[in-house]
């Protein structure tokens, strides 16, 4: 393809990509690289019939010694042709996949640009990119989402990710930048071979399409067939495991047993994939083999990553590890009408007089105006109002069906050792008795399915 045939087909192809979404503002992912700055000058050649305000921003990752350059050199070509400018600062921590965290970094900063539904964040990924992506993604072992490849689409903060370069090769953007004698920046460390992309793209790549030139465009071809099974075997799923997700979120185990192992593997899959987990294959068998079959009276553990696979009244619940310790602090109540609870459990709610919503409240009769709430204390004495006998804490618990890391959490109401109530649950006293009302308003950490919002 000359030169003017790569200009004519790579402008059409961006104003027809923009024309389909209709932004009304279009950010600019600019590094300041090759591929950046080729998007850079299109939008800059399409802007002045445009309906939408660009923005450019840069990301400074602060990793390479010449990366303030890289932000002048930016913020100069940006001035040149009257495109607002913008730059932000990363910090990284953290250990492990430096690449990894400087990618997910990178684009939490660009969040913040991309505040409307109408704004559209553009990234210059090029077929190439793609290529290495699906020798990256076979080097893992991955399935059909990451044979997929770069995603053209995505929801993206409030609005939307399109990478409209990816349907060209690196050399058609090189013909281009040099008909329109673009200047761009050279990362050193491009060229650093421990990094596997960089491997695959000085060492692999040439190769492949030196000896089938075609390469890039026929493995795109299979990403595509790739990301149209695995968008059908989602829907699919999805539709499956509407009869096994409960509305709280946990999964549960009886519709689940019903299906086809590939098929029950699948819908937990789609479970954790709202938690953005995608577990290996292996993990799936030992959840199998030490959670879902493991012996009816047990209360079996399995972890992944941050988070923790309970199984508990044949369903199983995900929860954030840091969010299910027990509770070991005592607080003392001498009258007031809210006491907030430790590590974000909640409040408790005390009226004098019968509340008009009483069904969500508990009656209590104190003969002092002071009570302990503490927390634990399976073994404590209780009895329910109606109950026909005691019983400890902890058997009540049971026939509550609340599970066991959530047990520790309840609070307890004593008047000296005398347990008085269960917070959210049951008094030892009829509402005729009652001389003080108790109402729980749970808080983040008490929820049975910790689920990140």
């Amino acid at each position: 393809m000359s030169a003017p045939e790569c200009h004519k087909q790579l402008l059409q192809h961006l104003a027809a990509c923009l024309g389909a979404y209709q932004p009304n503002k279009v950010v600019l992912a600019l590094s300041g690289g090759l591929d950046s700055m080729v998007l850079l000058q299109l939008l800059h050649q399409l802007q002045p019939q445009a309906p939408w305000q660009l923005h450019a921003v840069h990301v400074h990752h602060g990793l390479q010694p010449d990366a303030d350059q890289w932000l002048l050199f930016c913020q100069q070509q940006c001035q040149q042709r009257g495109i607002a400018f913008f730059a932000h600062h990363l910090q990284l921590t953290g250990q492990g996949n430096l690449e990894a965290r400087a990618r997910t970094a990178r684009y939490q900063a660009l969040e913040p640009y991309c505040d409307t539904t109408g704004s559209l964040l553009l990234t210059a990924h090029h077929a190439d990119d793609q290529l290495e992506t699906l020798l990256l993604a076979l080097k893992r072992g991955s399935g059909l989402a990451g044979l997929s490849g770069i995603a053209a689409y995505r929801p993206f903060a409030a609005g939307s990710l399109v990478r409209p370069l990816l349907p060209f090769t690196r050399a058609e953007l090189v013909k281009f930048a040099e008909q329109q004698q673009l200047c761009w920046v050279e990362d050193a460390s491009n060229q650093d071979n421990r990094f596997d992309r960089n491997f695959l793209r000085q060492n692999i790549l040439p190769r492949l399409t030196e000896r089938w030139p075609a390469f890039a465009e026929t493995a795109s071809r299979s990403m595509a067939h790739c990301a149209e099974a695995n968008q059908q075997l989602a829907a699919m799923t999805a539709e499956l495991a509407t009869n096994c997700i409960s509305s709280d979120g946990e999964l549960k185990l009886s519709p689940l047993t019903d299906y086809p192992k590939i098929q029950q593997d699948a819908i937990i899959r789609h479970w954790l994939a709202s938690y953005q987990l995608n577990p290996e294959q292996r993990w799936l068998g030992t959840l199998r083999r030490d959670v879902i079959e493991a012996r009816q009276d047990a209360s079996p553990v399995l972890q992944l990553a941050d988070w923790q696979v309970r199984r508990f009244n044949d369903r199983l619940y995900l929860l954030a590890a840091n969010m299910i310790e027990p509770s070991e602090q005592t607080l003392l109540w001498q009258g007031e009408g809210e006491l907030s609870l430790p590590g974000g459990l909640g409040r408790l709610l005390f009226r004098q007089e019968r509340p008009e919503d009483s069904l969500a409240w508990l009656p209590l009769q104190l003969s002092e105006q002071e009570a302990t709430v503490c927390f634990g204390r399976m073994s404590s004495d209780f009895k329910p109002a109606g109950a026909q006998h005691h019983k400890t804490l902890k058997q009540w618990c049971q026939l509550w069906l609340i599970p066991p890391w959530q047990r520790h959490q309840l609070p307890l109401l004593f008047e000296h050792d005398r347990l008085l109530a269960v917070a959210g649950q049951a008094s030892c006293f009829h509402p005729e008795q009652a001389n003080l009302w108790l109402c729980y308003h749970p808080g983040e950490s008490f929820n049975m399915n910790c689920k990140e919002p």
